[in-house]
């Protein structure tokens, strides 16, 4: 941009509900109208609806509810059309088209006649916050954490999560600039999503564009941030939303109810205050710089705080590329202290600072005096004031003018200190008065200081539970209730007090839908998307009976929803999106028309998939619906639905098998679903248009397909619909799991066969389910099977199946997967990972806490313990990898382990291995019968001892090679009992 600006006009307003930026000229929405600024003007436009956004290419867009409507930049209205949900328009000058956004969709429109070309469906659903942009080659969205890139033909360029809310976005130079809500700047390859830079700022607002650079609204002022990531602060613009146009030309400043424009100043004449303290018959200095080559003569006026200066005005002339110095004599001092000094040029203020005023005729008497922020209690703000004696003489009274608050004998080096209150206005300057008296002399001040900016809360899903923070500006303790809802959870207020730099919450999630933080008497709050807590949440909103809608509302949901929704019972916990339907929304039925353009998207999106994205796309499984109907003229019109996937994600997945009963004629007084395995459901009365579901989880043994029932519905004991038996595939390509429950003890025996071609990681179990989730470690490489055990509080009856989820990570993301384990008094014979059988003594293999894989120093403890009835002998336990450091390595040997006894063996490591793996052979004797097997240590190292945390210790696991394992003696299917959704 310009290292210079001048302000050149301002103007009041309300804040604008949306802004353009073309190439010399900034469009505002205010009210129902819309006001253009340039450099030399300001024209406004009566549009007469309200403006939910703005554009400016070569006509100016207004977006208004539902309607689109083009102007020429001359104000005359060109063409308007129906705009639909649209809640955002974007635009560039030589462009054919435009960018119209609504929640699914981006659609292209000429902008020569308002026609809609075509249009792209969006890779996710999103929200009137979303941010959008245009640039030469297509367009940008941000939605929550996620950035994505189309090209002017409709095509996804990228699509990237960026792992932290995108605050605003902008472009110049062939960069995207990003601000995150986690005080990032990101600059990205605008072709393919690439990172370019990162740097930590805490960014408030990115100007939309800029050749080289863009303007980036910050914290502590507004910056220069160029297209490689360097940055420039530019000291003449005012903190608050910036916006410049594509060359720089024009700058406008939105702050505090005025928009003020600002042009570059190429040929400013520069000033710097020379003066630190000054006093009666004194000078204020002042240089005055010409960056041209040509004489200047200027006006120079100066303005000092309780002082006055004769003369306050000097005209100066200043050669070619040269300087000068003018000085200002101090005629008499009003107010003692740091004062403020303004300099003005021509009339524009074009610098400032402070100078230390001191008084010839006060017998030295000399004042300091401070305000800071003591802390903020429920909307108010404790100021401390402070007033400290530095002269030669004692004050004889310190006064607080607004209080009355007086103190007495104020002697040299000695200070005064109280406190007055204000309300808490966050970045709000404020004042206090003091009165200082000696003697009949008195002298009042008027100390000032910024309030702290307000708290900020960020908040984001992890795993099972909302994590936020909240932290204070400036330290300063702040004491109010903090408001916590959460879906299917309430609200909940306490007091609370964070006294420090910040506060960590760590809340579990209930349902899904939205979550707000929020400290109650500020105006501080966060809200974030929760996906819930699983698939055997009980769904919020869509479960039991619809009784108020009627038929026609429901066909046209059913009809929108999307064809890749799903019944899988397996749930990823990356970054949440609003993407799909919830658990009990119903998809088309499979022989429903679908849109042409959409299938083509699907068609573009999937031919640019990994076979392994294909294949987890497939598991992932397409809801379908099979219908039944009964619609005679005299007995009931029943129609039966059953919504479940084409296929099951993997053996031993749990799936959703639901039926769905609607009344499309009168009511009917007794109503039964009844599958065909005896399972039997009674629904009761259903009136019409009603709607009542039933349902139950089922999941495939080690059979390769899966078997749903066929189900009656019966209406007054006569059967009135049927719905067939279904047969589904089980998909082989994932990470199956056979479980079983002992009903006896309540241990978990699961046995994972990893039918994928990436090593994986089960990391964590909830056998509640939705009870908590415990650590779990145990690694399974690609066609291998592994063992886990745990312990679950319920005795199930056997013959049960028990709902039960582990996590599973693979390629540094986790994910959850949902299962149903059988209740078999035979369970828990199969080995555990990294062990042997129960008659076989060995020494187990594990982790100790002491491991710390951190900096130049690691080390990795390996635990061996001997867990049967026997000694062992000889024992010898050998490591050999490539991390290990050979130096100060040598093996570890006991002549003898007594049952119960355990060995802990260090193993330092090398730096510079993310990953470190290695082997360690251990061997032994029980009755002179010599034993040996192998072992793998690993898990994640980082670089600085601060960062390791007990996560990076859970992580390491030291699993058996090649150990036994058997598979829990399960069903061919199992499925828990049929329920009513009402």
């Amino acid at each position: 941009m310009t290292d210079g600006y001048r302000q050149v006009g301002s103007f009041e307003s309300d804040a604008p509900s949306a802004v353009g930026v073309g190439s010399d000229v900034i469009a505002f929405g205010l009210g129902d109208r819309v006001t253009l600024v340039s450099s030399r003007e300001r024209t406004a436009i009566d549009h007469g609806e309200p403006i939910v956004d703005l554009a400016v290419g070569d006509r100016l867009l207004v977006l208004s509810p539902e309607t689109l409507t083009a102007y020429s930049l001359d104000g005359d209205r060109v063409w308007s059309h129906d705009a639909g949900d649209a809640y955002a328009v974007a635009g560039v000058e030589s462009r054919e088209c435009c960018g119209v956004l609504d929640a699914d969709a981006l659609r292209f429109v000429e902008v020569a006649s308002g026609r809609e070309r075509f249009s792209a469906d969006r890779p996710r659903p999103g929200t009137p916050d979303d941010a959008f942009l245009a640039t030469p080659t297509g367009f940008v969205i941000a939605t929550w954490s996620f950035l994505t890139a189309v090209d002017g033909d409709g095509e996804v360029a990228f699509d990237r999560d960026l792992s932290a809310v995108v605050r605003s976005v902008g472009a110049c130079d062939g960069t995207v600039v990003a601000a995150l809500q986690s005080d990032r700047l990101v600059g990205l390859d605008r072709g393919n999503g690439e990172d370019r830079w990162r740097t930590e700022l805490d960014a408030r607002q990115v100007a939309p564009v800029g050749e080289e650079s863009v303007l980036v609204s910050a914290a502590d002022g507004v910056l220069d941030v160029g297209a490689d990531g360097t940055t420039e602060t530019v000291p003449d613009l005012p903190t608050g939303d910036v916006y410049a146009t594509v060359g720089g030309a024009v700058v406008c400043s939105v702050r505090d109810g005025t928009i003020a424009t600002y042009v570059p100043d190429r040929d400013r004449v520069g000033v710097e205050l020379l003066t630190d303290s000054v006093g009666v018959g004194g000078t204020v200095d002042v240089e005055v710089s010409n960056p041209t080559e040509t004489e200047r003569t200027v006006e120079l006026a100066v303005d000092v705080d309780g002082c006055s200066l004769s003369p306050a005005e000097r005209t100066v002339t200043v050669d070619g590329e040269g300087s000068g110095v003018a000085d200002f004599p101090v005629a008499s001092v009003r107010r003692e202290g740091r004062a403020d000094v303004t300099v003005a040029v021509d009339g524009t203020e074009a610098g400032s600072g402070t100078v230390e005023v001191e008084d010839a005729a006060s017998g030295g008497l000399a004042v300091e005096t401070a305000l800071h922020t003591t802390r903020i209690d429920d909307g108010v703000a404790e100021i401390g004031v402070t007033v400290e004696n530095v002269g030669g003489v004692p004050f004889d009274a310190v006064r607080l003018l607004e209080t009355g608050t007086e103190s007495t004998d104020i002697a040299p080096g000695d200070a005064w200190e109280g406190t007055v209150t204000r309300p808490y206005e966050p970045d709000t300057r404020v004042s206090v008065g003091l009165e200082v008296a000696r003697g009949d002399r008195r002298r009042e001040y008027a100390p000032t200081c910024t309030l702290p900016s307000l708290p900020t809360i960020d908040a984001s899903v992890e795993r099972d539970a909302l994590r936020a923070t909240v932290t204070v500006a400036d330290d300063v303790p702040v004491s109010d209730r903090l408001v916590v809802e959460m879906p299917g959870a309430g609200r909940v207020r306490s007091p609370v007090t964070i006294d420090g730099d910040e506060l960590l919450l760590l809340v579990p999630q209930y349902e899904s839908g939205v979550a707000r933080i929020a400290l109650d008497a500020l105006d501080a709050e966060e809200r974030v998307r929760v996906p819930g807590n699983g698939t055997f949440t009980t769904p919020s909103s869509n479960g039991g009976r619809d009784r108020d809608r009627p038929r026609s509302s429901r066909e046209t949901e059913r009809s929108n929803r999307s064809p890749d929704s799903t019944e899988s019972m397996t749930a990823d916990t990356s970054p949440p999106s609003t993407a799909g339907a919830s658990e009990a929304d119903p998809s088309p039925a499979r022989g429903s028309d679908r849109n042409r353009s959409n299938e083509a998207s699907e068609d573009r999106n999937r031919s640019s998939e990994s076979p392994n994205d294909q294949n987890r796309r497939s598991s992932s499984t397409t809801e379908r619906e099979r219908t039944a109907s009964s619609r005679s003229e005299e007995g009931p019109s029943l129609s039966a639905t059953r919504r479940a996937p084409e296929r099951a994600p993997g053996v031993g997945h749990a799936v959703r098998d639901r039926i769905a009963v609607e009344n499309e004629g009168g009511p009917v007084e007794s109503v039964e679903v009844a599958l065909d395995d005896d399972a039997r459901v009674a629904l009761g009365r259903l009136d019409g248009g009603e709607t009542a579901s039933v349902d139950r989880f089922v999941a495939a043994g080690e059979n390769a397909e899966l078997t749903l029932p066929s189900a009656a519905v019966e209406a007054d004991e006569s059967v009135v619909g049927e719905v067939d038996a279904e047969r589904l595939p089980v998909n082989d390509d994932s990470v199956g799991v056979l479980a079983t429950v002992d009903p006896t003890d309540g241990t978990l025996t699961a046995t994972f066969e990893n039918g994928t071609d990436r090593r994986c990681r089960v990391t964590g179990v909830d056998p509640g389910p939705d009870g908590g989730r415990a650590s779990l470690s145990a690694a399974v490489d690609a066609g291998a099977s592994a063992s886990v055990s745990t312990a679950v509080d319920e005795r199930p009856a056997p013959g049960d199946a028990v709902p039960v989820s582990f996590w599973v990570e693979s390629d540094g993301k986790e994910r959850r997967i949902d299962v149903l384990a059988a209740a078999d008094d035979d369970a828990g014979v199969g080995g555990t990972a990294g062990g042997s059988a129960r008659d076989e003594p060995s020494l187990r293999p594990g982790i100790s806490p002491d491991t710390q894989v951190a900096g130049e120093y690691s080390s990795v403890v390996l635990a061996f313990e001997n867990d049967g009835g026997a000694p062992l002998a000889d024992v010898s336990v050998v490591a050999d990898g490539d991390p290990i450091d050979s130096m100060f390595y040598s093996p570890a040997r006991r002549e003898l382990v007594e049952p119960g006894d355990r060995i802990e063996h260090y193993v330092d490591l090398e730096s510079g291995h993310a990953e470190p793996s290695f082997e360690v052979t251990v061997s032994y004797a029980v009755d002179g019968t010599e034993r040996e097997y192998v072992a793998r240590a690993s898990g994640p190292a980082v670089d600085d001892e601060a960062a390791w945390t007990d996560d990076h210790l859970n992580a390491w696991s030291l699993d058996r090679v090649g150990a036994a394992t058997v598979s829990p003696d399960v069903p061919s299917q199992l499925s828990t009992p049929l329920r009513s959704e009402d």
